[in-house]
C-alpha cells in the first residue's frame, strides 16, 4: 500500500499539471463568482493538505451545480485519494465520468482516479477489482495526452493479475517513454522480478549507524531483519526496551538475524545517552530527516517491521502489548527457521 500511495501522489502531480488543468480552469471561468471562489478555495486547501476542509468546499461547489458538477467530483475524488477513502474515490470518479460532458482531460483524471483506487482496494489479491482497475487504466490510455505513468500503473496491475508477459510489455513501454523517470528503477526491478508487484517488498533504504557502519537493504539480503521505529520521547517505546533487549539476546547468536533501531529523535545527545544507558547494543540509526520513516509509511510509534531473507515485509505491528510482542517473536522465529532450512538444503 505504501508504494501505491507514493505512486498516487506522483501521478496526480502529472495529471494536475497546468496543461492538464487548462480545461478545468476554462470551466470555472464560465461559472458564477461564488462557485468559482468555492472551487478555488477547495484547491488551495488541498494544496495545504487540509483535506477535510477542501472536501467541504468541493461539495459546496457541487451543490451550487445541483450536484452535477464533473469538475467538482474530480476534485473530490482527488481529495478522497489523499484521505485513502478509496471507495469514495471510485464513486466520485464514476460521477466525474457521468458529468464530464465529453471533456477528455476530465475523463482522463477520472479513469486514473478510478484505476488507482480500485488497485488500492484490491490490495494485490482481489482479481475482480484488479480487472476493473485494468479496464480503467486502459480507458485512460485511450485518451490523447495520457501520461506515460499510466503504462507503469497498467503494468503493475497486469503483474498483480499474474499476466506477466503483458505486464512486462507495459512496463517496458513506460521505461522507453521515460527512461530517466522517477519510477524507471522500480519498473526495471519488476521487469526483472515480477514478484515485486505481487508481494510486499521492502523499499530500498540505506544509512550509517551510530557506530559508523553502513547498512543497506541489499547488504541485509539473506537475513531476517527487525526494524524498530521508536523515540526516547515515546513512553511505549521506552517501555518496550527491556523486551527488545531480551529479544536481541535470544537471537544474537543467529547469523541470519538482525535488529535495527530507527530513532525519530531530534536531539542527538539525548538519543546517544539513552541508548548507552539502556544497553541498546544492536545497530542504532537516528533518522533525522525521516527518510526511512517516510519510506515505510511510519506514522505511529513504536512500529515494528519484520523483513525476511528475500527482502519481503512479512510482519508489521504498531504499539506495544504482550500479544503483539508475542506475534513479533513468532514472525521472527518462523522466518529464521526458513533461512536455516534453506541453508541446510544447499
Amino acid at each position: 500500500m505504501i508504494r501505491i500511495l507514493a505512486f498516487v501522489l506522483l501521478l496526480l502531480m502529472v495529471l494536475a499539471s497546468p496543461a492538464t488543468l487548462a480545461g478545468v480552469s476554462a470551466v470555472t471561468q464560465d461559472g458564477d463568482a461564488a462557485w468559482t471562489e468555492e472551487l478555488e478555495k477547495g484547491q488551495a486547501l488541498l494544496r495545504r493538505r487540509e483535506y477535510e476542509a477542501a472536501l467541504k468546499s468541493f461539495k459546496r461547489a457541487n451543490e451550487m451545480r445541483d450536484k452535477k458538477c464533473g469538475v467538482c467530483f474530480a476534485w473530490m475524488a482527488e481529495t478522497y485519494l489523499n484521505l485513502e477513502a478509496y471507495k469514495n474515490v471510485v464513486d466520485s470518479a464514476e460521477k466525474t465520468i457521468e458529468f464530464a460532458g465529453g471533456d477528455q482531460q476530465l475523463l482522463l483524471r477520472a479513469y486514473n482516479h478510478q484505476g488507482i483506487a480500485l488497485q488500492a482496494l484490491a490490495d494485490k489479491k482481489d482479481q475482480k477489482k484488479l480487472q476493473a482497475a485494468e479496464a480503467a487504466f486502459r480507458q485512460g490510455l485511450a485518451i490523447q495526452g495520457a501520461p506515460p505513468l499510466l503504462h507503469y500503473s497498467l503494468g503493475v496491475t497486469l503483474l498483480q493479475l499474474n499476466r506477466d508477459a503483458e505486464g512486462i510489455a507495459a512496463l517496458k513501454q513506460f521505461v522507453q517513454l521515460q527512461p530517466k523517470g522517477s519510477h524507471a528503477d522500480s519498473a526495471n526491478k519488476m521487469i526483472e522480478n515480477p514478484r515485486r508487484a505481487r508481494e510486499n517488498y521492502a523499499p530500498d533504504f540505506s544509512f550509517s549507524t551510530a557506530e559508523g557502519e553502513y547498512v543497506s537493504l541489499e547488504d541485509l539480503r539473506g537475513k531476517v531483519v527487525v526494524l524498530d521505529f521508536w523515540g526516547t520521547w515515546c513512553p511505549p517505546c521506552v517501555e518496550s526496551v527491556p523486551e527488545l533487549r531480551t529479544l536481541h539476546k535470544r537471537y544474537s547468536k543467529e547469523p541470519s538475524f538482525m535488529l535495527i533501531g530507527i530513532s525519530s529523535d531530534s536531539d542527538e545527545q539525548e538519543w546517544r545517552e539513552f541508548t548507552a544507558k539502556n544497553k541498546m547494543i544492536w545497530p542504532q540509526y537516528r533518522d533525522k530527516d525521516r527518510k526511512v520513516q517516510r519510506a515505510f509509511g511510519v506514522r505511529a510509534f513504536p512500529t515494528y517491521v519484520v523483513i525476511d531473507h528475500e527482502g519481503i515485509v512479512q510482519f508489521r505491528s504498531v504499539g506495544l502489548s504482550w500479544q503483539r510482542a508475542a506475534s513479533l517473536e513468532d514472525a521472527i522465529r518462523k522466518h529464521v527457521k526458513i533461512v536455516a532450512k534453506s541453508t541446510e538444503a544447499r
